[in-house]
């Protein structure tokens, strides 16, 4: 394979068609990569986004939101998409300086960027449910429907069913067990055995946080009971030093154990 977003493609060419970047709303083709909101009428005419740099793509966005015509207040660019202040939050959790080109490669990274933050690895991972994702990735492309099978946003209509959202999820998940059948999550048991370990401590700590015991409650007892109440806690983080040692070495063999598999 030489689509380093083979596994991702389904949902990549789902958007382009639900965003009018692949084909316009009237049937006639659109520009893809290189297309922006609104067919170039808030760029005077069409502009060649894959040869832009990132800086000089941010610049472009700033005057389509200073349009006088632009009524949805929206710098949408690129296949995907990507309004400018989404664009920047991936510029600066991935380190680009602004100098990289806003090529095909840069769009399809930032759109898996964002498949990505709205959890479609933890639903592969088994993690997330399915309506969930749904919703999540209607937030982000407002073109997507929801679990119910609306738009997210009032007043707009999603542009595809949601049973065509399910399909090519459906062919992502195909992809993905087929090229990454390794295992790449810690699996849920070993998260339960975990919790186990450490539940009880979590708990102690949250008694003194409120979580357990309101202050209220305290200030009703007795000096005597509270001084009973006290010396347990005491006990209970004594034990918790003295065992802690073996607690750590546990999890750290459970976590052993799940990366030799």
């Amino acid at each position: 394979m030489t689509d380093k977003y083979f596994v991702y493609r389904p949902m990549l060419d789902l958007i382009g068609l639900a965003e009018g970047t692949d084909i316009r709303p009237d049937g006639r083709p659109a520009r893809g990569y290189n297309e922006t909101l609104a067919y170039g009428a808030l760029t005077n005419g069409d502009v060649e986004l894959t040869e832009m740099t990132l800086d000089q793509v941010d610049k472009l966005q700033l005057r389509m939101l200073r349009h006088p015509k632009n009524k949805w207040k929206s710098s949408a660019v690129g296949r995907p998409q990507i309004v400018r202040k989404t664009m920047r939050e991936i510029r600066r959790v991935l380190r680009l300086d602004g100098s990289e080109l806003f090529d095909a490669d840069m769009q399809d990274r930032m759109a898996c960027f964002l498949l990505g933050r709205r959890g479609i690895d933890k639903w592969l991972a088994g993690r997330m449910r399915e309506a969930t994702l749904l919703d999540q990735l209607a937030m982000e492309w407002a073109s997507l429907p929801n679990a119910a099978g609306r738009g997210h946003n009032s007043g707009q209509d999603a542009r595809v069913s949601v049973q065509r959202v399910r399909g090519a999820l459906a062919e992502v998940r195909a992809r993905h067990r087929a090229t990454a059948p390794h295992k790449e999550v810690v699996p849920p048991e070993v998260d339960r055995e975990v919790e186990k370990k450490t539940g009880w401590w979590q708990w102690l700590t949250g008694l003194f946080g409120g979580g357990g015991i309101g202050g209220g409650f305290l200030w009703g007892l007795d000096w005597q009971t509270l001084a009973v109440m006290v010396a347990a806690v005491v006990m209970l983080i004594l034990l918790f030093l003295l065992f802690k040692r073996h607690v750590l070495s546990g999890i750290r063999d459970l976590r052993a154990t799940v990366e030799a598999e």
